[in-house]
């Protein structure tokens, strides 16, 4: 296994997989409907987590209402993605008309709201437990469709190589499993990862996820509706989008039914 891209932002990593870059991509329900309806190969195999505020508008500690980014700069990872959408409806919809920098990386967001050259950016649950207290920036939280963050491949894949799709799919159980039992091992992988030195943040970091982690991933949209209404100012066809059509749900579920999830808790428990 290799990595040949990190944090690209949504659309890249969708588009990634449509183009053979890479076999598995972490996205957003958004940018996997885009190309569902624009008639290309990508589908949702689990949604990690159930739904909740993942994601933020920070900005620096004087402004504390998002109509003051009126006129001001808010950098974005990408113009188009999931979490980039979301903030720019959040802003507009407080009466505020924003500059958006695409800045790629969530680092380059913190880093430069850190150093004055933005007025606010969009970034992860983890500048809460981060950067957040250090720099006493606000948080706005975002409501990015009602959909969870998504693990993604090809249906063509998925026909082509069931077996390596669902080895791929017993290590990210697996992975669930440890992070909300062995603290001891993940702790320390948050603080190095997420570069967060203060060992308190990334404990608490790691205490807010834990409930939110299912043990058994299986997709869902609770926010389709919302997702299809915002669809449709560019894909007519979305009004008929449903969970089958950028999801495939048989994968988690042949591990539920056949015991390889109640086996990774029952070793744990016993």
């Amino acid at each position: 296994m290799d990595f040949p891209a990190i944090a690209v932002g949504g659309p890249e990593a969708a588009a990634g997989l449509v183009r053979g870059d890479w076999e598995f991509a972490h996205t957003g329900a958004l940018p996997v409907a885009e190309q569902v309806l624009m008639g290309r190969d990508v589908v949702i195999v689990l949604t990690p987590t159930c739904e909740f505020g993942n994601s933020f508008v920070v900005t620096r500690p004087e402004i504390s209402d998002l109509a003051q980014l009126d006129g001001k700069k808010v950098g974005v990872v990408t113009e188009t993605g999931q979490t980039s959408v979301a903030a720019r409806l959040a802003i507009e919809k407080a009466g505020a008309s924003a500059t958006y920098l695409p800045l790629l990386r969530f680092d380059r967001i913190s880093a430069e709201l850190a150093g004055g050259e933005i007025d606010a950016g969009t970034l992860p649950v983890e500048v809460r437990f981060g950067a957040q207290e250090r720099y006493r920036w606000n948080a706005f939280a975002l409501n990015e469709f009602g959909t969870p963050s998504a693990f993604a491949t090809t249906r063509r894949l998925i026909a082509s190589n069931r077996e390596l799709v669902m080895r791929v799919m017993q290590c990210f159980a697996e992975a669930i499993q440890v992070f909300k039992t062995r603290p001891d091992i993940v702790v320390p992988m948050l603080q190095r990862y997420v570069k967060i030195e203060d060992r308190g943040a990334a404990d608490r970091l790691h205490a807010f996820h834990v409930p939110l982690f299912q043990n058994v991933p299986r997709p869902s949209f609770p926010g389709m509706s919302a997702l299809r209404a915002y669809l449709l100012k560019t894909f007519p066809t979305a009004v008929l989008l449903r969970d089958i059509d950028i999801s495939d749900a048989s994968l988690i579920s042949e591990l539920g039914k056949n015991g390889f999830i109640d086996g990774l808790y029952a070793e744990h428990t016993g």
